[in-house]
Parts: structure tokens; sequence; C-alpha cells
């Protein structure tokens, strides 16, 4: 058995460009992992794969599920593996939690079943699972081209104090894209520095969800460093260089908006942690 934590992400910068000819959208995106984590246990078993989680889904719609077949199938392995996920990471919200999770099984797995892949498989693995799925094989401090799934270090982490707001709102991520369509930036050779805080897809976000407004104020008026959106919703973070003034906003945020989630959270400098296994 091994034991893990699959770290949430934020987008601290997000720009859309041109919609590719695969029909995703190419990104530049600086994005950094947090200590918001899903809990995960994976073991070796019989010839049953399965997944408990929290969610209402079958075994084989979760990400989990997928990550762990693609490894048995690349290896050309006939056994089992027992998955169990206890979710942290708020679904829905931009935090990338399922990416998360696949990523932290398809390394666990690919240990459970030796020899171990190149990295450069397992890296080919996790971007046929999902475009946020590879960055969490990283970790830390990232820049996100192409569909998200070419990233490269950028050094070192962030060092702020992160503190998150996820509303009772869920953004469907193809809706955003499509409400932000008209809007998109045809430069298909933008070459521009990340900017921290911008988000190209908040304002299709709040236009399609109004109720984010009232969040997105709230933030704003935290004094934090700075602050945005991630991914496309409907997590809104600050960041705070004095972690005492982040306490002091986190309190605020949870007496005024007790309909909200509200989590003070830290840089990682990795996409999971192993915390142990058997």
């Amino acid at each position: 058995m091994i034991k893990l934590l699959a770290h949430a992400k934020i987008n601290l910068s997000l720009r859309v460009l041109h919609r590719r000819d695969d029909g995703f959208h190419e990104i530049d995106s600086l994005i950094q992992t947090i200590d918001l984590s899903d809990e995960i246990a994976v073991t070796r078993t019989g010839h049953d794969l399965s997944v408990r989680n929290d969610l209402s889904m079958r075994s084989e719609e979760d990400l989990a599920w997928r990550a762990a077949h693609l490894v048995l199938r690349e290896k050309g392995m006939d056994c089992g593996m027992q998955i169990t996920v206890r979710k942290m990471i708020p679904t829905g919200a931009g935090l990338g939690g399922g990416s998360s999770d696949a990523a932290a099984v398809l390394w666990a797995v690919d240990r459970l079943t030796p020899p171990v892949l190149p990295e450069g498989s397992l890296h080919e693995l996790a971007a046929q699972l999902g475009s946020d799925v590879p960055l969490f094989l990283h970790g830390g401090l990232l820049r996100a081209r192409g569909r998200g799934e070419a990233v490269s270090p950028v050094f070192p982490s962030r060092k702020e104090c992160f503190l998150l707001l996820v509303p009772p709102v869920h953004c469907a991520t193809a809706s955003v894209y499509r409400k932000m369509a008209p809007r998109i930036t045809r430069a298909r050779n933008w070459t521009g520095e990340p900017q921290l805080g911008k988000n190209d897809l908040c304002e299709a976000a709040v236009s399609l969800y109004p109720e984010l407004a009232q969040y997105s104020g709230a933030m704003a008026k935290l004094g934090a460093d700075y602050a945005g959106m991630s991914g496309s919703g409907s997590t809104f973070y600050a960041a705070f260089s004095d972690a005492k003034h982040a306490e002091r906003a986190h309190e605020h945020l949870r007496e005024e908006l007790p309909q909200a989630k509200v989590y003070l959270t830290q840089a990682t400098s990795t996409g999971f942690h192993v915390k142990g296994g058997t």
C-alpha cells in the first residue's frame, strides 16, 4: 500500500490564446501547487480495479480509475488495484483536485508494479488523462503552455500564504471557455510575462454566474499583495506575504461569508506527497 496527499493548485495567472485545431485552447499560465490535499491510498490486489471515494460516480468514470487502468495497460499487467480517495479539495472549483488525484495514482500504481516507467512515458500517460494532470507530476511553481500539458518549473516556489474562498457555485469549464470565445486573443505567438492575479476567464465566469461577483469583490477588499480567480472558477484566492494579515483575513471571510468554504494554505514544492507505504 502507498498513502499519498494529492495537492491542489491555483492559477496565479492565466492567459487564454487561440483555439487549437484539436479543439483545445492554447494557454499560458503560472501555476502554484498548495497544501490543500486529497488523501489517497493505493493497494495492489488480485484482478479487480476499484475506486472508493466521496463522489457518486462509477469507478470507470473516475479519473483516478482511468489513471490506474492506463498504467496497467501500458505495462501489460493483469493485476488489480484498490484505490481509496478521501476528498478534501472542492470539486468544480478550479483547483485541479481530480487531476491531482490522477497524477498521484499514476505514480503509485507505477511504483507498485515494477519496473517503473521512464519519466517521459508517465508524462505522456498523464497528458492522455487531462491537460492539468502532467503538472501534478512535478508540482511547485510552474509555467504551463500548450493546452496546459507542456509544463516547466519556475524557481523558487512562492513564499506567500494563499487564502482561498470557494463559493457554493460549480463552474462548468466548457461553458466558461465558450462564453469567453469572442474575446480570445488572436496573437498565436504571444510571449508576454505572467501578470500575477490576471485571469482571462474571470470576466466570462462572472458573466455566466453573476453570484460570483460578491465573492470576487470580497477578496479585492482584503488588502492582499494580489488576488485572482483560479482556473475557470469558482475559487478566488488572495496572496499575503504577511502571515498575520492572512490569518485576520481568514477569520473575516469566515464571518462575512459563512456559506462559502475558506482555506488558508501554503505553497508546496511537489504535486503530491508520499505519506508512507507497506
